[in-house]
């Protein structure tokens, strides 16, 4: 993913704040592990509370999973005060999330100043090797507060 810059000098304390404002991610158990202008890396231990009738990560949570990865990405990217919320979004599934501690990554690959696109990804680890879930795009609207 490609070095971008923010607008906001200050921009892992405002990503930080929008964090700790989202009780959803923080009941899942997402934890941001990384988080730079435009990119986000996180870690979510599995619990049964996110497992579907066959055991495996709900499809519903991976999707959850992959919208907070970009829209706290697009938070980065822009001015303290301003919000952004999901306009659109896609996801694609590659292998059932068969684990006990996920990992997700992605950002902005293109930021603007209406708009961001996104991607994003989850997989785990599997004798060292990546086993990647599902990917994700997504097209993050920027928004003024009144």
């Amino acid at each position: 993913m490609k070095k971008l810059e923010s607008r906001n000098p200050n921009f892992k304390a405002y990503v930080e704040l929008m964090i700790s404002r989202n009780k959803f991610m923080n009941w899942m158990g997402l934890v941001m592990t990384k988080i730079e202008a435009g990119y986000l890396e996180g870690e979510l231990d599995f619990k049964d509370t996110l497992e579907q009738q066959n055991g495996w990560l709900h499809g519903g949570a991976t999707a959850t999973i992959l919208d907070m990865i970009q829209g706290f990405a697009s938070y980065s990217m822009v001015e303290e005060g301003q919000k952004v919320f999901t306009v659109e979004a896609k996801v694609s599934y590659f292998n059932p999330g068969d684990a006990q501690k996920f990992y997700a990554r992605g950002g902005v690959i293109k930021p603007g100043k209406r708009f961001h696109f996104c991607e994003a990804e989850i997989y785990y680890l599997k004798n060292g090797e990546e086993v990647i879930v599902a990917k994700g795009s997504a097209t993050m609207a920027v928004i003024t507060s009144p």
